[in-house]
């Protein structure tokens, strides 16, 4: 049994079911640091956390304490898509190619914006791309623009865990002349008060934890993986490349990593950021009196676009516009709920019928076993409970 000796944090009355899951997360199911939050009709009614910041466990887990969330921010990167939408300076079908013409090369002429949005636009790896181009935006985008789809676009959903960041950072690039970071941070983290980023940023210095156990040996370890590098480059199966050879030898510890930027892995934040993020969706766009998108916009995200198995992974998963609907057993957000969840286990949604504003962010990550989408007991206690919560207190 692990007891939590620095738990700090709240939940107010009727959430007290949340607190005690999260302190069983401790004691079942070996987490290390982690915090919970969650806003209820625009209001904070539970923030817990508690922890180590460390595996030393010399320094405490606290409210302020950020991660890398992986592909949970391939929500917020959808969510510039949406802004941008909403705007009117995007439009759902229209081709890519409209705002990025290179892009029509070979083939992908046809390609939607909600093509991209749905993991539909046939480009789920870039088996031909140069090893390592991953942290280099610019050879990263020639390789899409030179690639062929490796399966037909705008028919079987296949997860882009790696190339939508590209994909839907390039869109945002070539429409606003900001990189997908900048966009996020001028027009959602600063005027919200956001304590989250598509990208890692200088005042996450001193907050930002490590991922316990890494995604990659240790430096005089990464021999090891040579021979796995070497098969996947020979191998005519485009699944293993999805992403491996795009950052192969890299860890999301080093700085390499925190610093570079694709909005489909690389965002960073606090759990009470990224569930603020998914409040101001909760409440139909608006927070605090001040709107961020119509509802209209809102709407649309909580529409499904396909309910079946994708390629990448096989699993069966209900997936809208950029954004994963609920899908008990694994991204348990309550009817009309939707949102994104991140391998290791960090997850964030919004469910406008119950309300709720959610995200949990943690430093000890589930090692997933049927699908890089899957988010471990920890979460599953987490986001089931608090949507029982809710649907257990509407009117």
């Amino acid at each position: 049994m692990v007891t939590i000796d620095n738990f700090i944090g709240f939940a107010k009355a009727g959430y007290e079911p949340l607190k005690e899951a999260f302190e069983q997360n401790f004691q079942e199911d070996n987490e290390l640091g982690a915090s919970v939050v969650v806003y209820k009709d625009g209001d904070l009614v539970a923030s817990l956390h508690g922890g180590w910041f460390d595996e030393g466990e010399k320094t405490p887990w606290t409210d302020e304490s950020v991660m890398c969330t992986m592909s949970a921010v391939k929500g917020p990167a959808s969510i510039c898509l949406h802004l941008l939408i909403d705007r009117g300076e995007l439009e759902l079908d229209q081709p890519v190619a409209d705002v990025w013409p290179e892009f029509a090369q070979n083939g992908k002429g046809a390609i939607t914006v909600r093509n991209v949005l749905t993991h539909q636009s046939g480009l789920p790896a870039l088996p031909n791309a140069p090893i390592g181009c991953g942290y280099n935006w610019d050879v990263t985008i020639k390789a899409i623009e030179d690639h062929e789809p490796v399966i037909e676009p705008g028919v079987s959903p296949a997860y882009h865990g790696h190339t939508f960041g590209y994909l839907a950072g390039e869109i945002i690039r070539r429409r606003t002349g900001m990189m997908p970071g900048d966009f996020f941070t001028e027009n959602i983290s600063i005027p919200f008060d956001i304590d989250y980023e598509l990208r890692w940023r200088e005042r996450f210095v001193g907050r930002t934890s490590k991922f316990v156990p890494s995604f990659f040996p240790p430096p005089d370890q990464l021999h090891t993986l040579a021979p796995v590098v070497e098969a996947m480059v020979k191998g005519e199966d485009w699944r293993p490349k999805m992403g491996s050879l795009l950052f192969v030898y890299h860890d999301t510890c080093e700085d390499a990593w925190r610093r570079f930027e694709n909005p489909a892995v690389f965002g960073h934040g606090s759990a009470k950021g990224l569930a603020k993020l998914y409040a101001i969706l909760a409440q139909g766009g608006v927070f605090g009196g001040k709107r961020l998108m119509s509802e209209a916009a809102v709407a649309r995200m909580q529409e499904e676009c396909w309910h079946e198995t994708e390629l990448t992974t096989n699993g069966h998963w209900r997936y809208g516009l950029g954004l994963m609907q609920n899908t008990p057993g694994l991204f348990p957000c309550g009817d009309g709920g939707f949102g994104h969840p991140g391998n290791g286990g960090a997850i964030g949604f919004a469910n406008p019928r119950l309300g709720l504003g959610f995200a949990y962010v943690m430093n000890r990550r589930h090692v997933t076993t049927s699908g890089m989408a899957e988010i471990g007991p920890r979460a599953t206690r987490l986001a089931t409970r608090t949507v029982e919560i809710a649907e257990e207190h509407m009117p």
